[in-house]
């Protein structure tokens, strides 16, 4: 039996992290939502048969319900805003929203929560803050920080691209949309969609047949505050996506260079709560984790090929690409006095 072919139309979100908590890191985002996911199946009695799924839409009709349920219809999703210790609505809704974000990235299998694969992937890289940026062009150092942050998010992406998608499942890449506003100037489409374009020409290997960049592609900055926007505008459900992959990095970061603790998802809304950003974490560090604990079962996993994970060193003049492994959480008793 022929396996069946996906083509993965997608529009990918990007967010950033200044700074990770005492490291001299910063981090990238990249969030891979199908604005359409078609699969082919050339073994049917009828010919090629083609199944339509179009992800971006089906889940930003559960971010609406979500808020809805949980009165958040005003509150922009934001990791960083998690604060206090009694557990509220707003918490309870980054808490459901994370359990969706991870179910979005099934490329196989159904949940309670979603009926089918929505094929969402996910790309957070850690890399030097204070690199050398006397090596990128520019008449001053903003242009050179910007210049070398599009170089490592053009790194990202072919990485990203190559590394989660295959001859299986093809991608092709429709827009690059970025929270908030750009600094001096947008990030230069030339210099991330075109140089992928031109990579062998210059010297570097190219994009594999399995990737492609729209010919229109383009790369768009976006408030990410929802409330910015018309409720039935496209820019109001980017920028609800755009919260979502802000929640992921914030939860990726939390992680593995925060105080993440093993502790139990379930809290009643009114009631303390210790850690509530380890609870919110905890539905993407029980994703992340289970590639470490099945080994080579992973691959059978409905989440196989769904997220990366990767810090980036210099070393003698050469990048270096280091593969994070999920660290082992605390659990709550850890924190409890030893009397």
């Amino acid at each position: 039996m022929m396996k069946p072919v996906r083509t993965h139309r997608v529009i990918v979100y990007h967010d950033e992290t200044k700074d990770v908590p005492g490291e001299d890191l910063k981090g990238h985002v990249l969030l891979f939502v199908p604005e359409t996911s078609t699969t082919f199946h050339n073994n049917t009695l009828f010919g090629t048969q083609e199944i339509h799924v179009h992800s971006l839409y089906i889940f930003a009709q559960h971010i609406e319900k979500l808020r809805a349920e949980l009165k958040c219809q005003d509150k922009k999703f934001h990791f960083s805003e998690i604060s206090g210790k009694k557990w509220s609505k707003y918490d309870e809704a980054l808490f459901k929203l994370n359990c969706l974000n991870v179910e979005a990235m099934r490329t196989k299998g159904v949940s309670k929560l979603l009926d089918k694969p929505l094929f969402f992937k996910l790309a957070v890289m850690f890399y030097p803050k204070n690199a050398d940026i006397n090596l990128y062009g520019g008449d001053d150092n903003k242009e050179k920080r910007l210049r070398y942050d599009e170089t490592i998010l053009r790194i990202l992406l072919k990485g990203a691209a190559h590394f989660l998608y295959s001859d299986e499942d093809k991608l092709e890449v429709l827009r690059l949309i970025c929270d908030g506003q750009p600094e001096h100037r947008p990030f230069s489409d030339d210099r991330i969609f075109w140089q992928l374009l031109v990579e062998e020409e210059s010297g570097r290997t190219p994009l594999r047949d399995y990737v492609n960049i729209c010919p229109q592609a383009r790369i768009e900055h976006i408030l990410s505050d929802h409330k910015q926007h018309e409720s039935s505008s496209e820019e109001y459900m980017h920028a609800n996506l755009l919260q979502v992959a802000d929640i992921l990095l914030g939860s990726v970061r939390y992680i593995f260079f925060g105080d993440f603790k093993d502790i139990a998802q379930s809290q009643q809304i009114g009631r303390k709560c210790e850690d509530k950003r380890s609870v919110i974490a905890k539905p993407v560090w029980e994703m992340l984790k289970k590639k470490s604990e099945r080994g080579r079962r992973f691959r059978y996993s409905g989440h196989y090929k769904a997220f990366t994970v990767s810090r980036m060193k210099f070393e003698k003049g050469r990048i270096i690409f280091q593969e994070l492994n999920i660290p082992e959480a605390r659990s709550q008793s850890d924190d409890l006095p030893l009397f």
